[in-house]
């Protein structure tokens, strides 16, 4: 089996009722997994200031974010282009949205 980028419309992500057959449901598709690329960004980012004093809730969390993080990455290796672009640009906005304290410097707790 030969594995390359493509951009074709008709493709199954990650379920057989997943099915999309052009290139709107492309589109759709790209947006759907944009968004859950933030929500992953977002989850990476704040898991630990939202719930480090119950550690199983923190548990859970972690695991929803693991199984996420393999979704996306199965989505990549459907090697569509168009949905690799997807994964790419909500990293992006999702590390953007949810990680200003990391690249500002304002997080510094040293020397107080």
């Amino acid at each position: 089996m030969e594995m390359f980028f493509h951009v074709g419309g008709a493709e199954v992500i990650l379920f057989r009722q997943w099915h999309t057959r052009d290139s709107a449901g492309i589109a759709a598709s790209m947006i759907g997994i944009i968004l859950l690329t933030i929500i992953y960004e977002g989850i990476k980012s704040y898991r630990e200031l939202l719930f480090s004093r119950m550690h199983i809730l923190q548990t859970v969390v972690h695991v929803i974010q693991l199984v996420i993080g393999y979704f996306l990455m199965l989505i990549f290796m459907t090697y569509n282009a168009w949905l690799c672009i997807a994964v790419a640009l909500g990293a992006a906005l999702g590390y953007w949205v949810f990680s200003w304290e990391k690249s500002s410097g304002n997080n510094i707790d040293c020397c107080l």
